[in-house]
């Protein structure tokens, strides 16, 4: 299993969460912010939030906090704001500190604020390289039972932590669960077929990218592309490239594929080349 695609997969780890994520639903407790000011700063943070103004309702959360005004499930509302606009490190860090306030068998929390705090634990950490803590917080998020769409995101993460850790069957088992829950969810398409590719079987690389490839991530078209190539059909991979890129820079990144094939044949690791594709990512908004 290649490395590559753990850091092909972060990118749509981290990117196809979308706003609802972010909301936990909570319930009436003790721990609501007290006083008309804090109430009013809470109301403003969601609004912000919930309109896709994250690094605005991350500001006043942050104020709410620094005012000692968050606690329980609402420092993990912030701490859920915080993961779409801070560096993971920061993220994981408030996350982390939810969890130690309340406690680690996390009383009074509702599923969904416990599927919230440890989904954005584990995302955290995988996002930090620490695959082994991210697998037993996403195994924690899992146990509550979500929304398809949610569970299908939790498990395209575990597959990438345990991909981390060497576990390649386990890995290809959870990116095909969170197929099963949506088969359209792109980022474990992507990482299926990768894995399958750096195994060196690019026939069934291939079969499943062929099967997503009308979809609108062009990275699916991209990575079938270069199993082609990997396959030597480089015509074929050029088709590919055409449908979605102007010619001149189809032209560009079918030498750049090729190269990487070249380097293989040569005696270099496919997983370190796959990797470094990875590392280089394709300027698609400037084809000129």
């Amino acid at each position: 299993m290649s490395r590559s695609l753990i850091a092909l997969s972060l990118f749509g780890v981290l990117t196809l969460s979308g706003c609802s994520s972010l909301a936990p639903a909570l319930h009436a407790s003790a721990d609501a912010p007290a006083g008309q000011e804090a109430g009013e700063a809470l109301k403003l943070a969601r609004v912000l939030r919930d309109n896709g103004r994250l690094a605005g309702a991350f500001e006043v959360y942050q104020r709410m906090d620094q005012r000692q005004q968050l606690k329980g499930a609402y420092l993990v509302e912030y701490a859920s704001v915080a993961a779409a606009v801070r560096p993971a490190r920061e993220a994981y860090a408030l996350f982390d500190r939810a969890r130690r306030e309340i406690g680690p068998d996390m009383p009074g929390l509702t599923a969904t604020e416990r599927q919230a705090l440890c989904g954005g634990l584990g995302r955290a950490a995988l996002a930090l390289g620490n695959a082994a803590r991210a697998e037993a917080d996403l195994r924690c998020a899992l146990a509550v039972q979500g929304d398809r769409s949610q569970r299908a995101q939790l498990l395209n993460m575990l597959g990438v932590a345990q991909a981390q850790q060497g576990q390649h069957a386990a890995s290809r088992e959870s990116f095909n669960q969170a197929l099963e829950l949506d088969p359209g969810y792109s980022a474990a398409t992507n990482n299926l077929a990768l894995s399958w590719l750096a195994d060196g079987q690019r026939s069934k690389a291939i079969g499943l990218l062929n099967t997503a490839r009308n979809g609108a991530d062009v990275t699916l078209q991209l990575n079938l592309a270069l199993a082609y190539v990997l396959d030597g059909h480089d015509d074929t991979a050029r088709r590919i490239l055409e449908e979605r890129l102007a010619p001149d820079y189809a032209a560009r990144v079918l030498e750049r594929f090729q190269a990487t094939r070249q380097r293989i044949e040569g005696g270099a690791p496919i997983d370190s080349e796959l990797l470094a594709a990875s590392q280089q990512p394709l300027q698609l908004a400037s084809q000129d």
